[in-house]
């Protein structure tokens, strides 16, 4: 895409005046014909440089045009956010009723199976016909800064100590120090929040803030 292309469709979408815009940098999936055309060279991927810029000019717009970047790859309206990525991005407690649904309580993770005719024989039965993963507390952990650094609301360093204790809330924030030295992340209060620059390298601030054995 041309850069008045992409300047043109962005003004369109600002015009529009939609709630809610997700921006994700597009993946080739292996399989799909936008795969076969980029092995066949008839399309190219985006150098990382221009993927950069295209995002900084987006943040720029969006953000300009009122729009709150509450989380990466999202923008919206104030207020307007997406219930259900916000829920599961906070950590909020879900039920999942149906074939294949999942549910979270924060502690468990569970899921149905997939069989229609087997969910409804284990309801008139009585039964749930379900298989469940217990969380550890370095899994929470781990899924707390993976899912909370991505958002406006960041890190809350007094919640990440009552809820995974004092080790880990230490260890957090000794791998933070570089970052916040660097200023690709900032405390605000108790929080931890990506700066401008820190977004763009926040895959790797994340790998490095999550507990590995």
């Amino acid at each position: 895409m041309c850069i008045r292309d992409r300047k043109y469709d962005l003004k369109q979408a600002i015009a529009l005046n939609v709630e809610h815009i997700s921006a994700y940098h597009l993946i080739y999936e292996e399989g799909t014909p936008m795969y076969n055309m980029l092995q066949q060279h008839r399309i190219s991927e985006v150098d990382e440089e221009s993927s950069v810029g295209f995002f900084s000019e987006l943040i720029d717009q969006l953000t300009t045009a009122g729009y709150e970047h509450y989380e990466i790859s999202n923008f919206c309206k104030p207020g307007m956010y997406s219930r259900h990525n916000t829920a599961y991005w906070k950590g909020i407690p879900y039920l999942g009723c149906g074939p294949s649904a999942h549910s979270f309580n924060a502690e468990t993770r569970e899921w149905n199976t997939a069989s229609l005719e087997g969910y409804i024989k284990s309801i008139e039965e009585g039964q749930r016909s379900s298989e469940t993963e217990i969380l550890d507390k370095v899994t929470r952990y781990n899924e707390y800064i993976m899912t909370s650094l991505r958002t406006m609301w960041g890190i809350s360093l007094t919640y990440t100590e009552e809820a995974f204790g004092t080790e880990l809330r230490q260890y957090c924030t000794k791998m933070a120090a570089p970052y916040l030295q660097s200023h690709k992340l900032e405390m605000q209060a108790d929080r931890l929040h990506l700066t401008r620059e820190g977004i763009f390298v926040s895959d790797g601030i994340i790998s490095d803030l999550m507990f590995i054995d």
